[in-house]
């Protein structure tokens, strides 16, 4: 039997649910999403993940194998797991359109329906929007950092398994880095492929330059050649010769060269030289080797001649922000607003909706009790967009907020209200 996503939740839920069920606690309810603080040195988020809810939302059922599964713990009636065989949620959702900027607290989806139905989302929609909004923002910071050099997500065999690596992947593609080393995500995404040679490649030919020429040989204009599989240098200087036998004897252009390791300002420096010197500026520097936003900005900041990056652990664990406080909270129960008031946990009661004021840039977001309104910023969601819609949305977004917003290091304060409906 095809695999269901019903399980995919926190066993509090269904304890939960079934009381609801036998004490009829079913009004309408509406539970909000939002992330508490911002990890260090980010000024910003980035929707995403709605692709993937829409998905789950459709495949969400009980099958007969999750029944029996639930009937084995002895925690759940036959009238309630009777209930769950035919149990479809009905959610009407609001959210933040992907690709949109967003700030700490204020609500960035709405879940409305039946308490059952909406509760029972909870788990598995925070499950897809936390990796997927971490990744996403991560994305659009590298890519701030690597001003106009192109960026490539290298992070596949370092994330913590294959649904992380999609979903890093997927965040890579909406922040318009170019392209990604993992073929499954490529296919999946409709993204390009990309990649070069591991230093195992150099080491089964006889010598360098052989792995080199066998390489290019095959690949053309293409070509991105690994120099520092022994000496970076010596490298550098074995991809020259290739390139420059290749361009000489057929005119032909190699793309460039891959550093992975060692002092990438003073390689870069010494590699632009001497391809420049040769009369092979056509050579572009392109580096990696457990490299972050941090990094890459410090690289151009100091002038380095490199002309793309490959992202990998860094990118793809988000090795300074692995998780952020994504909470899904009750706000409206009927027609009673609720909160929450534990110290550092306070939520605000009933619907909402967000403004963001604008005038060159965007100066403040205000969230207020809900109205509807064409500029509420939280949308009705039914379905995923297309990529080139999300990609030129966080286009505009970034475009938007200020640069001391978008700092890597100690960014500004993005302000955000919170007015009541008193204060109209």
């Amino acid at each position: 039997m095809k695999e269901t996503p019903s399980l995919f939740t926190d066993f509090y839920e269904l304890t939960m649910a079934q009381i609801y069920f036998k004490k009829q606690i079913t009004r309408e309810a509406c539970f909000e999403v939002s992330v508490r603080r911002l990890p260090e040195h980010w000024g910003f988020f980035v929707m995403a993940g709605l692709g993937e809810v829409a998905s789950y939302l459709r495949a969400f059922r009980f099958s007969q194998s999750d029944i029996g599964y639930l009937r084995s713990t002895g925690q759940f009636s036959d009238d309630f797991l009777a209930y769950l065989t035919s149990f479809r949620p009905d959610v009407k959702i609001r959210a933040l359109p992907e690709g949109t900027a967003f700030f700490p607290a204020e609500p960035i989806l709405e879940v409305a329906g039946p308490l059952i139905d909406a509760q029972l989302l909870e788990s598995y929609i925070l499950n897809i929007l936390g990796f997927s909004i971490i990744q996403a923002t991560l994305a659009a910071r590298i890519s701030i950092a690597a001003q106009s050099a192109a960026v490539v997500d290298f992070g596949l065999r370092r994330c913590q398994g294959p649904v992380a690596a999609l979903r890093s992947a997927r965040g890579a593609q909406m922040a318009g880095l170019p392209a990604t080393s993992n073929v499954f995500a490529a296919n999946v995404l409709n993204y390009t492929p990309s990649g070069t040679m591991a230093h195992s490649f150099v080491h089964v030919h006889e010598s360098q330059r052989q792995a080199f020429r066998h390489f290019a040989e095959t690949y053309g204009e293409g070509s991105i050649l690994l120099v520092d599989t022994y000496d970076s240098v010596e490298g550098i200087k074995d991809a020259a010769d290739v390139a420059g036998e290749l361009y000489d004897d057929k005119h032909l252009k190699l793309r460039g060269i891959r550093i992975d390791s060692g002092d990438l300002l003073e390689l870069s420096r010494f590699a632009r030289r001497y391809f420049d010197e040769r009369s092979l500026s056509f050579l572009k520097i392109f580096v990696s080797g457990d490299l972050d936003e941090f990094k890459i900005d410090d690289l151009l900041r100091r002038g380095a001649p490199i002309d793309g990056f490959g992202v990998g652990t860094r990118f793809a664990v988000s090795r300074f922000a692995p998780a952020i406080e994504i909470v899904y909270k009750l706000v409206q129960y009927g027609d009673r607003g609720v909160s929450k008031n534990s110290p550092g946990k306070q939520t605000r009661p009933g619907r909402k909706s967000v403004t963001r004021i604008k005038n060159a840039y965007y100066t403040r977001d205000v969230v207020r009790s809900f109205q509807i309104q064409m500029n509420d910023v939280l949308k009705p969601f039914e379905s995923a967009e297309d990529m080139q819609t999300i990609q030129q949305r966080l286009i505009g977004e970034l475009s938007l907020l200020e640069d001391s917003v978008k700092a890597i290091r100690n960014p500004a304060t993005y302000p955000v209200e919170f007015r009541d409906d008193s204060d109209e």
